[in-house]
This record gives structure tokens, C-alpha cells and sequence, in this order.
């Protein structure tokens, strides 16, 4: 990725009546901006160079850049940077290749490499400093000082592989209709946004505000109620005028006089993960004005900010501890013969590669604070709006892909730990968005089991929408003990998903598995980098210290076995850190089907 050269790809990934993408590859000139005092300049460059050379300006706008764009901020302006990157980024492409929404997919497979992972994404803000930033914009709403403010933090955690193949993943799950691909040299944005912060075609603007949020729900009726009454909500009906209004006052600004019109108010639109009011304005902007003017009025997008707007950006310099950077701020491209479209740029993630393909992942969300507002309620919807990002959504929903149980029958006693197993499996489905039935689930394992006669191996598949499957197979002959096992680096991220949910997807395990049994072991122990072991791959390792099973904390990313689970809940085990050398004086290793067996190390 090091000798990568800067580009934009302005994507839409909708599954109906998708747009062409743009493609702008080696920029002949790079605008930037590192600081609010640079962006007027970097932004005046770029269009003199435009103007003189042709071509298209393409790339982004960082929020912060907004308060260069407002003198009253400026005083103040140089305390905020663009969170580590250009405030300003805006290439000048010479051609533009246009890509069929269809052959997308096929561009960023022949461009990525290999494979992508996404971690746990968790706030870098306290729940006790939300509820105080909180408490400060619903005081200055209570003081008629605003009526409503964007509050935001941002999630953070790491990636692994080519941002490409991590784009390439989100994308078929968000389905964004304005999203994009940069890459800038040093950074890279995965912009996923549904919202259109402005376009221009022929001298007509029009912006497309989305304010008001409801999750979708798996089951068809639940979800159709969450859009019916996201539909007839007052209060968010009441944020998305206030939004509207500012939008309207910030367009009339560069449009001709009574040509600023509102169309559709308050639809409702369906995303993958949330449903989302938005209303469209359209104005006709005066001669002589362009993108650039378009930019200077409403920068940036009223939607994020709140209303008043400056009192709100005042509002939110205060009580925000983080720059938002690129968040917030905008993706897309001014075409030579002036047109232009610009997204808002949220469900954006930053990268910052560190090395070895991984890296820093950084992602925004916020929600409108209101006078009527509720905290719990609102840091809810905030980390809601994260849940676009999770790999783990775009891979389970990959064709054949499932939840797996494997437990042991026997005659007398049924399903050894049954209801673990049926506990690990529900709290997977939650963590995955499955529809998961714990009860019918239980009969049809009962039905399945009442004519077994012999000890048997179940396994147990659940689909995303509910479906289940089960097969009981003879439990075959006992590992020989000790079990001989191979140490083996652990072959993915520690913060990858699939390592803490049993899953059709374990291509990683069965290539580890595959090395080891080439070495004459039954098993595979694998090694987080810090040296630390973590887990087999079909069993969970313990060794006997002082009396008591030790057995890797879950933290490290293994698979909660349900036997680890039952022999901890007992008291017999706990987690600790095991290292190689703790294998010495012996180890055991186990799963719900086996059970615990003494182990070795080969030599």
C-alpha cells in the first residue's frame, strides 16, 4: 500500500437506480490545508488552478475547516485541527473514468488485496463527559441560547488488511448512496454516507438534510412499525424544519430571490441499519455563483451542526473534546463545467495505516441534542449509528454463512450443558443481528435427541433469519491422552470478531489445524503477539495452578467455550495469563464434546 497513488472514488452502492461512480486516479496538483488559516488559500488556489487548467477538483473537507469559513471562529480556530489530517485535501484530476455501479464490485476486488478486518470500534468518550456535554447544550436550549445542537464523539479502534478489501466489505451492507473511497497519500477515507450535503447540475442547487433516526428491526412487522412511527413523530419532524430552515437560510444567501423550495418534506428512507427522515431543497443560484459560493454559504452541512448554527458550532467547540476532522465534513468533486455534488460526511471512516497492514481506525457519530431530548436515550442512537462499520455485519451476511453449536448426547443425561450452548448461540445472533428462537430451538433439539440410542455428536446451524439445522453423527473415539499439541501464531487480529462466536467462517482455524496435523499434533494452540497463548482451535486450553484450572481471559479474542464457561461458573477455573513455559509441567485442553484431556507439546 506504501507505493499506492493518490485517489478518489465517489461511489453509489444503492440497490436501486444507482448512479455511475467517479474515479479520479493521479492528481496533477494537491490541494491542502492543514490549519484554518490555510483553508481560504487552498481553496482559492484550487479553483484558480481549475479555472485555468480544466479538469476536476476532487476530495474532501474536513469539518474543522468550517471555522475558517466564519471570521468569528477564527481567533479561536488554530486550537482545532483536522484530528491528525488536512483539513483541506482537493486534488485536480485531468480525466475521470466512469465506473458502472455494477462493475464497482469488480474494481475494488482488482484493486484490494487479500482480506480485511475491523475491531471492536468503542467510544473515546465517557459515558459520565457525554452526559455533561449533554447537560450543557440542553441548558443553553432550556436559555433559548439554540434549539437544537449535533452532539458527537468518536469510536476508535484497529484494522487489519487492505482498506480497499475493509471498503469493499461495508459496502454491500450500508448500501450508501453517496459514499466514497480516498486515499491521500498518508490517510485513507471509507465514507458510507446516505446524506447529500449539496449538488449543483446546470445552476440548480439542491440539498437533502437527514434529521430523525429509528433502528430497523429483523422481524418485517417490527420494522415496518419503527418507519410508521420515525413517520409520525413530532419531535422529529420538529428537528428536521429546524435543520431545514437553516439550510433554506444558508442557501438564500447565493440563490436568485423566491427560488429556495422545499420537496418532499419528512420522507422517510429505509437503510440497512436505521431509517432516516430527510427532506429536499432545491434553490437556483444567483449568476456568477458556483461551487465554490455554494460552499462558502453552507459550510459545513446545518444537519451536524444545529440551529442557530454559530451559536451551536460555539456550543460544540466547547463541550467536544476531540476534533471531528473529516467527519462532519464533506466527500465529492466540482466538475470543470461547474457542476458538483458533495456528501455529508458521516458513517466515515478514518484509516491510519501503522504497519504491517494494521492500523488506527477512527469513526464519528452523533445525534441532535433537543429540548426534550433524553441522555440515555441519545448515547443510544449515537453508538447505534457505529453499527454500519462492524465487519462482522457485511461478512455474516454472506451467502452459507452461520452460527454453530456442537455438543454431546448422552443417553442418560441428554445434551450436556444444553443451555449453555443455547445461551452462547442467542447472545451471538444479538451480537450479529440473527433472529434466533431459543425455545422452538430447544424442542426441536428435544425431538431430534428422543430417538438417539448411542452417544452422539449434535451440531446445531442457525441462519440469519431463524432458520435451523440439526445432525446428531456417532461421537467417535476419544482424543488419545495426552493430546499432543503444536504452538502456531494466532493467524488473525486479536480484535477480529470471528474469534469470540462459533461460525461457518473458520477458514482461519482449519488452515492452523491443517499445519499442526502435518506435524503428527491433534491440535493447534495458538499465540496472541504478546506472547501470551489463547485457545485451540477446537478446544480451550488450562493449566493447574495452585489447586485451581487456569484457563486465557477472554479479553485476549478466543472463543468462550461452553465447557471453559460451565468449569468457571463452577470454581474450578479462572482466567490468567499462560505462556509457553507454563505448558512444561503439563496442560489440559477441552470442549464441550471431549471434555478435559490431558495434553503435551510435540516436540
Amino acid at each position: 500500500m506504501a507505493d499506492r497513488a493518490p485517489f478518489v472514488l465517489l461511489d453509489d452502492a444503492r440497490t436501486e437506480g444507482a448512479a455511475q461512480a467517479h474515479l479520479y486516479e493521479g492528481p496533477s496538483e494537491v490541494f491542502v490545508a492543514y490549519r484554518p488559516a490555510e483553508v481560504e488559500n487552498a481553496l482559492a488556489r484550487a479553483q484558480a488552478a481549475q479555472t485555468e487548467r480544466g479538469g476536476t477538483l476532487a476530495g474532501y473537507i474536513g469539518y474543522e475547516a468550517g471555522l475558517a469559513l466564519e471570521p468569528k471562529f477564527m481567533p479561536r480556530a488554530d486550537a482545532r485541527t483536522g484530528a491528525g489530517g488536512p483539513l483541506v485535501w482537493l486534488g485536480l484530476f485531468a480525466t475521470e473514468r466512469a465506473v458502472e455501479a455494477e462493475d464497482v464490485p469488480g474494481w475494488l476486488s482488482e484493486n484490494g488485496t487479500g482480506q480485511a478486518t475491523l475491531g471492536p470500534l468503542d467510544p473515546q468518550v465517557s459515558r459520565g463527559a457525554y452526559e455533561e456535554a449533554f447537560a450543557t447544550l440542553q441548558e443553553a436550549i432550556k436559555a433559548g441560547d439554540i434549539y437544537q445542537a449535533n452532539l458527537t464523539l468518536p469510536l476508535a479502534g484497529g484494522y487489519t488488511g487492505d482498506p480497499v478489501a475493509l471498503y469493499a466489505m461495508l459496502r454491500p451492507a450500508a448500501k450508501a448512496g453517496y459514499g466514497g473511497l480516498i486515499f491521500d497519500g498518508s490517510h485513507w477515507l471509507l465514507s458510507l454516507s446516505p446524506e447529500l450535503f449539496v449538488s449543483l447540475k446546470d445552476g440548480q442547487a439542491r440539498a437533502k438534510p437527514m434529521k430523525g433516526t429509528r433502528p430497523r428491526a429483523a422481524d418485517a412487522e417490527a420494522d415496518k412499525t419503527l418507519a410508521e412511527d420515525l413517520t409520525g413523530s413530532e419531535k422529529d419532524k420538529a428537528e428536521n424544519l429546524m435543520i431545514v430552515d437553516l439550510m433554506r437560510n444558508d442557501l438564500s444567501r447565493v440563490a436568485e430571490a423566491g427560488s429556495v423550495t422545499v420537496e418532499k418534506p419528512f420522507a422517510v428512507e429505509s437503510y440497512p441499519t436505521v431509517h432516516q427522515m430527510v427532506t429536499t431543497v432545491h434553490a437556483r443560484l444567483q449568476p456568477g455563483k458556483g461551487a465554490m459560493d455554494l460552499i462558502h454559504a453552507l459550510f459545513p452541512c446545518g444537519s451536524i451542526t444545529g440551529a442557530p448554527k454559530i451559536r451551536a458550532m460555539e456550543l460544540i467547540d466547547r463541550v467536544e473534546p476531540d476534533a471531528r476532522g473529516p467527519y462532519c465534513g464533506a466527500i465529492g468533486r466540482i466538475d470543470g463545467d461547474g457542476n458538483a455534488a458533495f456528501n455529508v460526511a458521516i458513517r466515515t471512516l478514518r484509516l491510519t495505516p501503522i504497519e504491517n497492514e494494521r492500523g488506527k481506525a477512527v469513526l464519528g457519530v452523533g445525534s441532535a441534542i433537543v429540548a426534550d431530548s433524553d441522555c440515555g436515550t441519545e448515547w443510544r442512537e449515537t453508538i447505534l449509528k457505529g453499527g454500519f462499520a462492524r465487519a462482522s455485519d457485511a461478512q455474516a451476511q454472506a451467502p452459507g454463512f452461520h452460527l454453530i453449536e456442537t455438543m454431546r448426547f448422552d443417553p442418560e443425561r441428554g445434551i450436556e450443558l444444553l443451555e449453555l450452548h443455547l445461551e452462547r448461540m442467542k447472545a451471538s445472533a444479538a451480537e450479529l443481528g440473527f433472529t434466533f428462537d431459543r425455545h422452538a430451538t430447544r424442542n426441536q433439539i428435544q425431538a431430534l435427541c428422543f430417538d438417539l440410542e448411542q452417544p452422539a455428536r449434535v451440531r446445531l446451524t442457525s441462519g440469519r433469519t431463524g432458520n435451523i439445522a440439526l445432525e446428531a453423527t456417532p461421537l467417535g473415539a476419544p482424543w488419545s491422552e495426552p493430546a499432543r499439541c503444536a504452538i502456531l501464531p494466532l493467524p488473525v487480529d486479536p480484535g477480529d470478531w470471528r474469534l469470540r462466536h462459533k461460525t461457518s467462517d473458520r477458514g482461519f482455524y482449519e488452515a492452523a489445524q491443517h499445519v499442526a496435523r502435518e506435524a503428527q499434533a491433534q491440535e493447534a494452540l495458538l499465540l496472541h503477539p504478546d506472547g501470551q497463548l489463547t485457545e485451540g482451535c477446537i478446544s480451550n486450553i488450562f493449566v493447574e495452578r495452585e489447586g485451581r484450572l487456569v484457563t486465557p481471559p477472554a479479553a485476549l479474542g478466543l472463543l468462550p467455550g461452553v465447557l471453559r464457561r460451565s468449569l468457571i461458573e463452577q470454581g474450578r477455573a479462572v482466567e490468567g495469563e499462560v505462556r509457553i513455559e507454563d505448558l512444561e509441567g503439563g496442560f489440559f485442553i477441552g470442549n464441550a464434546v471431549r471434555g478435559l484431556v490431558k495434553a503435551e507439546l510435540i516436540a
